[in-house]
């Protein structure tokens, strides 16, 4: 089980993450969506220590650390459960995209090469890049580097995958790559917690969804509460901005 508990996270005088608080369980995908501004990423990045929170509790699995008193070591551990993807890739452009995959598995879980190159041979084949093996970074699409990204998450079986606005830096025409594959994780019950403005994805992949609003969780529930029984004003004016948007770009 994921627990985040009181998650507090300041920038200066601005409060960012305010007294945030879910929980997620094993296999389930948990989407989090709201306003741009509102704390989706930074809240990834403080479930992995990439930003360092003042105030609450993290639990993975069996491992709980206080974020105001957490060790190098603690912070370590924690790090070694969880896998981000990040929206603007952050792939090495001096490694193909077998070794962006190999990276974490030699760097960080210290598997041997022959090991790690077999098994990213394997994540390749299953994210339908295997011909892009030997390509690097700025040869490949941006769909096809998202998909890279994913895969080197993949590498390292993490309990916890964080994926944060997976399509926001891709054209339009290559979001279905990258959905897809995402889709395809769900099925095989990944534990996720996805920050997104893909509103029709995030009916269609979430277990559980959370409304962010200027720092805190304004309601969560099933997608069908969320999107068709929202319970708080807020909600439905952000639902009805996305509906209005939408029919706006179909005209």
């Amino acid at each position: 089980m994921i627990e985040i508990k009181n998650l507090k996270k300041t920038f200066g005088t601005l409060e960012v993450l305010k007294n945030v608080s879910f929980q997620l369980n094993k296999g389930e995908v948990l989407v989090i969506i709201g306003p741009s501004g509102t704390g989706k990423s930074t809240l990834l990045r403080c479930i992995n220590f990439l930003e360092r929170a003042e105030a609450g509790i993290i639990t993975i699995g069996d491992v709980t650390a206080d974020v105001s008193t957490a060790t190098k070591q603690e912070i370590q551990h924690l790090r070694s459960l969880t896998s981000m993807v990040f929206q603007n890739y952050c792939l090495f452009a001096n490694k193909t995209a077998l070794e962006n995959i190999m990276e974490p598995m030699v760097a960080v879980q210290k598997i041997d090469s022959k090991t790690a190159r077999e098994k990213a041979l394997r994540i390749l084949e299953s994210i339908g890049l295997p011909d892009k093996r030997d390509a690097y970074p700025a040869h490949l699409s941006g769909g096809q580097q998202q998909r890279v990204g994913i895969g080197r998450a993949m590498a390292v079986n993490s309990s916890l995958m964080l994926i944060d606005e997976p399509t926001s830096s891709l054209d339009p025409e290559l979001v279905g790559e990258v959905l897809k594959l995402l889709y395809q994780l769900a099925k095989n019950d990944t534990t996720m917690i996805i920050a997104t403005h893909e509103m029709e994805f995030a009916q269609h992949i979430a277990n559980r969804i959370l409304f962010m609003d200027n720092g805190e969780i304004v309601e969560e529930g099933t997608p069908d509460e969320i999107f068709h029984h929202p319970k708080s004003e807020r909600l439905a004016q952000f639902l009805k901005k996305f509906t209005k948007n939408k029919e706006n770009l179909e005209l």
